[in-house]
């Protein structure tokens, strides 16, 4: 009887840590993939320009895209992509090819070409870039309006919901 009692003991906590909650993310995607499904379904790309060690981003990251509201309205109506401000990739926007000058042998603390060209902002009369920064294109890869700095989840909700379609 004790044995069975033990085992009844032991499926059941088994069980119960088996069947807890599934984590609920932002389903983020590729860019040229993004490009691809937004022509196709005529939706916005969302870009989420982040910087690793970056304190803004890191609070952005935890508190506003991990909230449940935000991630069901972004991937229930955009097509979400995350770039890393360092990245090393080509990225290809308006016939052109952006990269990052560094050379890969002197590490990555300089900025991506594409991020800075469609994430710049004036800021007292000088053009300027931030991290994190949101940038929306429509279906046709074209900016259509970039929200620099770290967003609280009021805030990005009450700036995405006009681009929600």
């Amino acid at each position: 009887m004790k044995n069975l009692l033990i085992l009844i003991f032991f499926c059941s906590s088994f069980f119960s840590f088996s069947q807890g909650e599934k984590k609920v993310a932002i389903d983020w995607i590729p860019l040229e993939k993004a490009k691809q499904y937004a022509k196709k379904y005529n939706k916005t790309i969302f870009i989420y320009f982040y910087k690793e060690h970056c304190p803004f981003c890191d609070e952005m990251k935890n508190e506003t895209l991990n909230n449940i509201t935000v991630i069901n309205l972004i991937n229930n109506n955009f097509f979400p992509v995350k770039i890393d401000t360092r990245t090393k990739d080509t990225i290809y926007y308006n016939g052109k090819a952006y990269s990052n000058q560094q050379p890969i042998s002197d590490g990555s603390t300089f900025r991506h070409d594409f991020y800075a060209e469609v994430a710049k902002f004036k800021q007292q009369g000088k053009e300027v870039t931030t991290t994190p920064t949101i940038a929306l294109f429509n279906n046709k890869f074209e900016k259509i309006k970039i929200f620099p700095g770290k967003q609280s989840k009021e805030l990005l909700l009450r700036r995405i919901k006009d681009y929600v379609k």
